[in-house]
């Protein structure tokens, strides 16, 4: 019998893939926001898609996980539906900002039902290869993600931001056709859960525990405020290169897509990275913060995508094996949940702080990514040692 199957899941690959193209889409649409930004000449544009983006989510997924629509493949289909039609709104009629806007709306809404059922579903088509799916899934991630940032000026400078907006419609279809797919199961388990399911979740001993969730917590705001201020910390380095921008800040999203390919799967289940890795996270932006010159914070950004790198892969992992499966959309919304609190508060702390203040509110964030990381690392020290790794 050949070993096909069981390296490879039936339906996983369709799925990966539909999930990275998705990645790649929505990394080609945001530069289509920032040019529509441009264009017009308004900053207040894409605060406000930030806040199409993220405040939905926020909203409406405790209102999601208290019906159990979170678990219902119908709401999943119906959501990934509402995100096709808002992109192909979007791509029609490019040229109104607040069409865009009402279609990021829409699409950000979709999103508390979509994102949460489709990291169950790959945790579910894993086969128990939760080890190897973290890591594919991981790498195909990052990678798509790389190359949507890197082809979107391209894409955008030949056809204008209405291809941007078409291009992503297009990847959530491809996801509407896995869903469709007979390979795909049947909703969860039916009832309702409290708003806060995910949450008690995450902080079982089973995944985070308090310090871990605190840990990661305070590394998905970290890495929110450097993505804000990032620019504008390195801007006021010694030796700025405004045309080595670019290099600086891409050695990170490099680093951090090799870092989730080159990790040994035995070395996933060992927590004591996830603390390890918010350390080297910290080191790479505090270093800039204090006055490292401009080309050696490339050093220190590619040591900070490692860091997120291993990072992003391991919490994967521990929520793919520390959480039951009927729970697992619960788990990922939640997840989903802290991710949009920690954007939408970056961006708005980056919206009202003066570009000369971004060092110091940098070397605060790696500050507090350094205590919670060594809060973690003490805590994984004093507990058992089953608790010490992941199944």
């Amino acid at each position: 019998m050949s070993g096909r199957p069981a390296a490879c899941p039936s339906g996983l690959v369709g799925l990966l893939l539909a999930l990275s193209a998705s990645e790649f889409g929505d990394r080609l649409v945001q530069v289509a926001y920032a040019l529509i930004a441009v264009r017009a000449g308004s900053t207040t544009f894409l605060a406000a898609v930030l806040a199409a983006q993220t405040v939905p989510v926020l909203v409406l997924t405790p209102l999601a996980g208290s019906r159990g629509w979170l678990r219902s493949r119908t709401a999943w289909r119906a959501g990934l539906v509402g995100q096709v039609v808002a992109f192909a709104v979007a791509a029609s009629l490019a040229d109104h900002r607040a069409v865009v806007l009402a279609a990021v709306l829409v699409a950000a809404s979709c999103e508390a039902l979509t994102m949460p059922f489709s990291r169950s579903l790959l945790h579910t088509l894993s086969g128990g290869r939760r080890a190897e799916l973290a890591k594919w899934w991981s790498v195909s991630k990052a990678g798509a993600g790389a190359a949507g940032m890197v082809l979107a000026g391209v894409v955008v400078a030949v056809s204008g931001t209405a291809s941007a907006f078409a291009l992503d419609a297009l990847t959530f279809l491809l996801v509407l056709a896995v869903a469709w797919s007979p390979r795909t199961p049947a909703d969860g388990g039916a009832g309702r859960r409290r708003a806060t399911a995910g949450f008690r979740l995450l902080v079982g001993p089973g995944a985070f525990g308090a310090f871990g969730l605190l840990c990661l917590t305070v590394m998905l705001l970290t890495t929110s405020l450097e993505g804000v201020s990032g620019p504008f910390m390195l801007a006021r380095t010694p030796g700025y290169d405004a045309d080595g921008l670019g290099a600086v800040m891409a050695c990170w999203a490099v680093a951090s897509m090799i870092a989730a390919a080159a990790t040994p799967k035995r070395v996933t289940g060992i927590r004591a990275l996830l603390p390890v890795s918010s350390v080297l996270v910290a080191l790479a932006i505090g270093l800039p913060s204090l006055g490292l010159p401009f080309w050696s914070a490339a050093v220190t950004f590619a040591l900070g995508g490692i860091g997120n790198g291993v990072f992003n892969l391991l919490l994967t992992r521990v929520i793919w094996s520390g959480v039951p499966s009927e729970s697992q959309p619960h788990a990922w919304a939640a997840f989903n949940w802290i991710l949009n609190a920690s954007l939408f508060l970056s961006f708005s702390v980056g919206l009202f702080l003066r570009p000369q203040h971004t060092p110091t509110l940098l070397a605060c964030a790696a500050g507090g990514c350094l205590l919670a990381g060594g809060a973690h690392l003490s805590a994984l020290a004093r507990a058992p040692k089953a608790a010490r790794a992941s199944a």
